[in-house]
């Protein structure tokens, strides 16, 4: 874990840019299945201290890339002692396109409609 650990609170682990940034960075390195890595495009603005969407265009998610996806963030939760969990979901701006949503603890705020 970071050595500054006192100024780490784990319910709003993206307020600290080393969190986000390794986050991000793996995600930017995630081998999808049928796509390869997918370039970071953030979808409804920029991150906030709670939670951040990623715009990964047309994709089709397979078994693996859940999978992967899970022991990603098992790994995460591991290191930086946070509740960081993931969905997707389709774009209404975009057809197709598919988004990942991010947690990064429960206190994100709850936006289904």
């Amino acid at each position: 874990m970071a050595a500054d650990a006192a100024s780490f609170d784990p319910m709003e682990p993206f307020a600290r840019d080393d969190v986000l940034r390794e986050v991000l960075d793996e995600l930017e390195k995630f081998d999808y299945k049928l796509y390869g890595p997918i370039p970071v495009r953030f979808h409804r603005g920029a991150p906030t201290k709670y939670e951040f969407d990623l715009n990964l265009g047309i994709v089709h998610f397979t078994e693996q890339d859940f999978a992967g996806l899970s022991a990603f963030f098992a790994r995460i939760n591991a290191k930086w002692r946070t509740q960081m969990t993931f969905c997707v979901y389709p774009s209404k701006e975009k057809a197709r396109d598919m988004i990942l949503n991010v947690r990064g603890s429960p206190m994100a705020p709850a936006e289904i409609d």
